[in-house]
């Protein structure tokens, strides 16, 4: 049981990876490209709370390691490109 259900954990993590990289994806696409203010801080929370979700999963799970700290650059380039884009 403890098996199916880490199958079951990790691929509802993938899946929430999928589905928020494309809601990310459509509003840098669309709203962020007009310019619209809402688009700005919808992808600054929201990948806030998707990338540090992901982190907080690690920690609990105990999978610190090299592709693991990929998270905390990904996190660092958002916030260096939002930095750039501010309304």
């Amino acid at each position: 049981m403890t098996a199916k259900y880490m199958i079951v954990l990790y691929q509802l993590h993938g899946i929430n990876c999928v589905v928020f990289g494309l809601l990310a994806g459509f509003i840098a696409l669309t709203a962020f490209r007009r310019g619209d203010c809402w688009a700005w801080w919808a992808l600054l929370i929201g990948s806030t709370i998707a990338i540090v979700s992901a982190m907080r999963y690690d920690w609990i799970v105990n999978a610190i390691g090299p592709f693991e700290l990929t998270e905390y650059l990904g996190l660092a380039l958002i916030y260096l490109a939002l930095a750039f884009t501010i309304p």
